[in-house]
């Protein structure tokens, strides 16, 4: 059920943002695609004017025959037999699948983030359901379950401090990406269906690059074999393609606006990862909210840069936006411990290699001989010790 979430659903290590272009957006086009393909059989899609003499059944087919069609023409009876007729191209049966497509792209990004995000860090899908049940138990179990994540988190950032972050913040810049692409594309098809002229000020003729995926009033050709062969060419309207440019329409505004709240997401995530002043806050107070002596400032910023990194500050952040904000800063007061405990372990081991280096000491060096500290590094003689007489 996890990894089905994980894939077709929120995760837990995605922001709002994420969210809505990874799951409600590929919802909605999921739905548009669906839609539009459901249109064409419980509506009529298209109306064509046809001779009195035509039965019913021949009605039919002529309806069905110019509905299945992708080219049509622009006029009906032909002046000039040597030149072929102008014609126009309809895409108005490909529509739920290049709505697919469409959804494909927003959901491939995400695809690239939970394919790859678990070569570099723990499941954090687990870590947050486990944290999360921990509140409702006593406090021992619940001491023990933070102070194992804690650590298992600890081992874990000692690999890599940067990848992680590096990992999401491309993936947020592919969403980028795919919105600006999208955007173009509905423009250059549906610009002719928006309420603003999206280019009438750019400084080139914007009508050039406009090429419609939709028509509406059509003549269609066909020919029918009876005795003999017999081409018809009647006037026809397409209905439904007025559906389809009021979703695409729609399409457009949704894109214009996910476009600009993604790219504004994406400055705000490298200046929280990238900047000290803004990144160091929220982790500082998580810090000091714990019970005792107050860590100091350069502990906290030492903690943050050389055991956290921007990987633990990330995931540290995912867990308060999709848990709660206790619950991030009981583990980061957990791997504040995890960070103090090794600190002590390192200073200890200093401690065995070197001692206090007293007067005239002779230390040994690590190549296995004596090395004499030279008499201008030593302090001030001991005023009890007897003078040495000068020769």
């Amino acid at each position: 059920m996890a990894g089905l979430r994980a894939w077709f659903g929120r995760g837990l290590d995605q922001d709002y943002v994420d969210s809505i272009n990874s799951f409600w957006t590929v919802l909605l086009l999921a739905l548009c695609s669906v839609g539009s393909f459901t249109m064409r059989y419980i509506t009529t899609p298209i109306r064509c004017w046809c001779p009195a003499q035509f039965e019913a059944s021949q009605t039919s087919y002529t309806h069905e025959a110019c509905f299945l069609k992708e080219l049509y023409h622009n006029r009906s009876v032909f002046d000039d037999y040597t030149k072929t007729p102008a014609s126009v191209s309809s895409y108005h049966l490909w529509i739920p699948l290049i709505l697919f497509f469409q959804a494909l792209a927003f959901k491939l990004p995400n695809v690239i983030w939970n394919s790859t995000k678990h070569l570099l860090t723990f499941n954090m899908e687990e870590t947050v359901e486990s944290l999360k049940s921990a509140q409702m138990t006593n406090v021992e179990n619940r001491q023990a379950t933070y102070s194992e994540a804690a650590r298992v988190f600890g081992s874990l950032l000692r690999r890599n401090r940067i990848l992680l972050a590096l990992l999401y913040l491309i993936v947020k810049f592919l969403y980028c990406v795919n919105l600006i692409v999208q955007l173009v594309f509905l423009t250059i098809h549906f610009r002719q269906n928006l309420a603003i002229r999206v280019g009438s000020h750019a400084g080139f003729d914007m009508d050039s690059v406009i090429n419609p995926l939709l028509v509406k009033d059509v003549h269609c050709t066909f020919e029918i074999h009876w005795m003999q062969t017999h081409s018809h060419a009647v006037q026809c309207t397409l209905p439904i393609t007025e559906i389809y440019e009021k979703m695409f329409t729609f399409l457009w505004y949704w894109v214009l606006l996910l476009a600009v709240i993604t790219t504004l997401n994406l400055v705000l995530w490298v200046g929280f990862l990238f900047l000290p002043f803004i990144r160091n806050g929220r982790i500082a107070a998580h810090v000091n909210a714990a019970k005792g002596s107050r860590p100091d400032e350069h502990t906290v910023t030492r903690f943050i840069s050389s055991f956290l990194g921007m990987d633990g500050v990330l995931v540290l952040s995912m867990i308060s936006w999709n848990s709660s904000e206790l619950v991030s800063a009981k583990l980061t007061q957990h791997l504040y411990q995890v960070f103090r405990e090794k600190e002590e372990e390192l200073n200890a081991q200093r401690n065995l290699y070197t001692r206090e280096i007293g007067r005239g000491v002779i230390v040994p060096a690590a190549s296995g001989t004596n090395a004499a500290l030279p008499m201008s590094d030593l302090a001030a003689g001991d005023p009890n010790l007897e003078k040495v007489p000068m020769l």
